[in-house]
């Protein structure tokens, strides 16, 4: 295990730690919280990019919806493994009601840790399938409330934290600078191209897109950055079950140049890059880990 994101707490969302200044340098001990929200599984993008960050020394923090409470606890000891459960916690939160995701936000901010919240990751997700013209206005809502109001309350929420966390850092230390913030949230490929049956989730999605560059616009000045990682089709226990009919996975293969899916590790990296100091001038970008689906 390597200490790259030491100092660091991160908020991982669906649902790290010391303190660092801005180097050439992959720091990661600090604060990561991620939003899972949806579905708190053991391998799906939040669970791959919550383990790699952790491995690299960040402290970690799983949302996880009401729903998922009692499985919680054995999902983050499969994602973990046998690696020390140190650093890792979880609450429980409905990322798209505006006051549960305060309160939550608060209790982070309440926890007896040096680590500084500096990262966030929007990985919550909802999809339905359905032709535009059966898509009722509770249908679509199921898919813009977790896609897009979801990680409008959690990076509100966590700018509002990192300001506050800014300002008492300076007032015991004088000078010295936070960590630099970062925001990543997870996108698709749905969300440059339209896919029939996917309305109202590639709209969520790429009203996310929009959303991203105006946090960049605006967070920028103050020490944030927030960029999206636009997946393909990634090979998790759910996609495994949406994608068993033989004949529609490989008419969907075929139009991906590279010939296959993505697995979580390989949009993990991705979203991990986003999170370095390195990273600090990509601001309002989106990084598409889709093997070049969208470039037809």
């Amino acid at each position: 295990m390597t200490n790259e994101y030491s100092g660091r707490l991160a908020v991982i969302g669906g649902g790290i730690g010391k303190r660092v200044q801005l180097h050439i340098q992959f720091n990661l001990q600090q604060n990561v919280i991620f939003t899972q929200h949806a579905h708190v599984q053991a391998g799906g993008l939040g669970s791959a990019t919550a383990r790699r960050l952790h491995s690299h020394g960040a402290e970690v923090v799983l949302l996880y919806a009401p729903f998922e409470r009692a499985r919680v606890q054995e999902t983050v000891e499969r994602v973990f493994g046998n690696a020390s459960m140190e650093g890792v916690y979880t609450f429980e939160t409905d990322i798209t009601a505006e006051a549960s995701v305060k309160d939550v936000f608060e209790r982070i901010g309440d926890l007896k840790t040096d680590a500084f919240p500096s990262i966030l990751i929007n990985a919550a997700g909802y999809v339905s399938v359905q032709s535009l013209e059966e898509t009722s206005a509770e249908e679509a809502l199921k898919n813009f409330l977790p896609n897009l109001l979801g990680p409008l309350n959690c990076s509100n929420a966590f700018f509002h934290l990192y300001q506050r966390k800014a300002a008492e850092l300076k007032k015991q230390t004088g000078e010295v600078s936070p960590p630099p913030g970062r925001i990543v949230s997870i996108a698709s490929q749905a969300a440059h191209v339209a896919l029939d049956g996917h309305g109202a989730y590639c709209a969520s999605k790429a009203g996310l897109l929009g959303l991203t560059r105006c946090q960049a616009s605006e967070w920028g000045p103050k020490s944030i950055t927030s960029n999206t990682v636009s997946p393909t089709v990634t090979w998790t226990p759910l996609a495994a079950k949406a994608w068993a009919d033989e004949e529609k996975k490989a008419k969907h293969l075929s139009e991906i140049p590279t010939g296959r899916f993505a697995v979580p590790d390989e949009v993990a990296a991705a979203i991990e890059f986003l999170c370095r100091d390195e990273s600090g001038m990509i601001n309002g970008s989106d990084v598409r880990v889709d093997g070049g689906f969208t470039i037809r």
